[in-house]
């Protein structure tokens, strides 16, 4: 959208179609009509292809990469596996290990009528035929309470027949997850207190600031495509990529601050759009006088 912008107007600008348009009282305002409803538009559909189209993508080009291209016997950990066991618990691993046949900061759920009965906690799971977890806290819950409790050095988990390898393939990362899935693994963090939501919250918050940065780049092509006419198609592509190129630092530097907790939530995905909101708004005012 950018780089299309800056070619489009800059062309319209070297021929004077500009000036002409001025002259039969067609200010600039007018001419970002359709240029920015053709932005919403590739907006909504970057939300759809991230929603349903990029999530399987990033799957499935991570798998080709760690079994086809590095040929990898052991893979790196997965993370942040989840699913519905036979005996209908619902299990989370923060990260499994295939291989090594072990898994860290297990989560198990068992719910009877949409109500929750049991919660086991543990840090650690090994397989050897049957799941063992160490470092165990039981709890039993009654009408949605704890009920009762107890810490155990180790508890056998008889009732699940998964393996490694079916746990390791449920793992997904923050960008192999819809927008749905992001969200519910983020109640799954707060509800449990078993790990950090900040990172998949950011996650979150950029799965909707991303597709919007379409807009602001449109405004910014369009103004800088008016006052650099004599800019040729290889000028415009170098403009494009210093322009990205500094969208991206800001975008990245921001949200390495709000995983760390320096700066809330939203403000850490939605920095960089605003930065650039200014710097559209103010060139196209600056173009429009």
């Amino acid at each position: 959208m950018l780089l299309t912008t800056l070619l489009v107007f800059g062309r319209m600008s070297k021929d004077s179609e500009t000036i002409a348009m001025k002259a039969g009282g067609i200010n600039f305002f007018r001419l970002l009509v359709p240029v920015l409803f053709f932005a919403i538009v590739v907006t909504m559909t970057s939300f759809f292809f991230n929603e349903m189209v990029v999530p399987y993508s990033n799957k499935r080009a991570n798998e080709i990469r760690r079994y086809e291209i590095m040929r990898l016997v052991e893979p790196e950990a997965t993370e942040n596996s989840l699913m519905r066991s036979l005996d209908g618990a619902f299990v989370y691993a923060r990260k499994v290990f295939e291989t090594k046949k072990s898994m860290e900061k297990i989560l198990l759920e068992y719910y009877k009528e949409n109500q929750i009965t049991r919660r086991i906690t543990a840090a650690t799971a090994r397989w050897d035929g049957i799941w063992i977890l160490e470092g165990v806290v039981d709890q039993s819950y009654l009408d949605g309470r704890v009920a009762s409790y107890q810490n155990l050095p180790e508890l056998p988990i008889p009732g699940i027949k998964e393996t490694p390898s079916d746990f390791a393939r449920q793992g997904k990362r923050p960008n192999e997850m819809s927008y749905n899935e992001l969200k519910r693994r983020i109640e799954l963090y707060e509800n449990t207190k078993i790990d950090d939501p900040t990172d998949l919250k950011v996650e979150l918050a950029m799965k909707t600031s991303l597709p919007f940065a379409t807009i602001f780049f449109a405004l910014i092509g369009s103004s800088f495509g008016l006052t650099s006419y004599r800019s040729g198609a290889f000028i415009g592509f170098g403009i494009s990529v210093v322009i990205i190129f500094i969208y991206y630092v800001i975008m990245s530097f921001s949200t390495a601050m709000g995983k760390s907790g320096m700066i809330p939530v939203m403000l850490s995905a939605w920095l960089q759009n605003i930065i650039f909101a200014i710097a559209g708004f103010f060139l196209v005012a600056r173009v429009n006088t």
